[in-house]
């Protein structure tokens, strides 16, 4: 494998908006800041949690020239730059390359979609030979797309066609899968974890890395949970992924990804709200949302950075 395998944890970033609903690009030094400073690995824009499917050609430019000033080897930009156009996928490739990122990344097409890991690979070569010195991943999240091919085929495929295949983001709960993707031919692809409530169970397959939405505020969680995990104490491992599912099931309450948005801004990052039809959160259900995160005891995992406000200031 020409690239160095990830390990530890890398944020799924929102992308930050004004009140209009424009891109806030400004906010994205402190972001990065405060991802860095909590010993976050990296970050993986205009993806799920980045609002990539509403966001429009420009926008994902822009968000990938600003976040591209952040990349470093201690700090991975990978940018996802197709879901439906194969075209556009080819053109922010070219793009992403040109700014320096460490990678990009492409789902499988959500509308029309690919019935054979074939047909999956013809739609994705194109894309990745437009960035041959960036690391390529395939985004495996079948719960969005309504594409669940095999993975083993994928690799077996992509993995002797594509030169710069770098592995997969594994959004999926197949941990029987998960775990033949990582084995596969003595371990040569990075194989990323990307559900946060299941971390747990995906270090126990033998994740090294995971990519998710979480990270963004609650990187201490889950840096104490593989700390946890890697000294054998599994039942404090468990207790730090039950905290870790309590505040997602938050998110059903509270309108999904907007939720991390809003938990985001709790902890003094303003990135926003949510593109409809996502749901916007009142100041009122705000405050709600901070009571049950002061009532499960969040705070002792949030982020900390010296670059953004305190706690509790312009929260709601």
């Amino acid at each position: 494998m020409q690239f160095q395998k990830i390990e530890g944890l890398i944020a799924a970033t929102f992308s930050p908006f004004k009140q209009n609903g424009d891109l806030n690009l400004s906010v994205i030094p402190t972001y990065a800041s405060l991802l860095i400073e909590n010993g976050i690995k990296g970050a993986f824009i205009n993806g799920t949690t980045g609002e990539g499917a509403s966001l429009t050609f420009q926008e994902k430019k822009e968000l990938i020239a600003s976040w591209s000033e952040f990349n470093s080897t201690d700090f991975k930009v990978i940018a996802m730059v197709s879901g439906t156009s194969q075209k556009e996928g080819v053109e922010l490739a070219k793009y992403a390359q040109e700014k320096g990122i460490y990678g990009i990344s492409v789902n499988a097409p959500f509308y029309v979609k690919p019935n054979t890991v074939q047909q999956l690979v013809d739609f994705i070569s194109p894309i990745a030979e437009a960035a041959p010195d960036l690391a390529f991943y395939f985004y495996h999240i079948p719960v969005l797309t309504q594409v669940n091919l095999s993975m083993i085929s994928l690799l077996e495929i992509a993995g002797s066609s594509i030169p710069n295949f770098a592995g997969i983001k594994y959004t999926h709960t197949d941990l029987m899968e998960f775990n033949q993707c990582l084995r596969y031919q003595d371990g040569e692809f990075d194989i990323l974890w990307g559900w946060d409530e299941m971390l747990l169970a995906g270090l126990s397959m033998g994740a090294k890395g995971g990519v998710g939405s979480t990270y963004n505020y609650a990187a201490p969680l889950y840096q104490d949970l593989i700390e946890s995990f890697e000294k054998r104490d599994l039942d404090q491992a468990k207790k730090l992924q039950e905290k870790s599912i309590d505040i997602i099931s938050l998110y059903s309450k509270y309108g999904g990804g907007a939720a991390g948005k809003a938990i985001l801004k709790i902890i003094g990052l303003d990135c926003g709200d949510f593109r409809p039809p996502g749901k916007f959160l009142s100041a009122p259900d705000r405050e709600d949302l901070l009571n049950e995160l002061r009532n499960q005891k969040f705070f002792n995992h949030s982020m900390k950075s010296n670059s953004i406000s305190s706690l509790d200031k312009g929260m709601v």
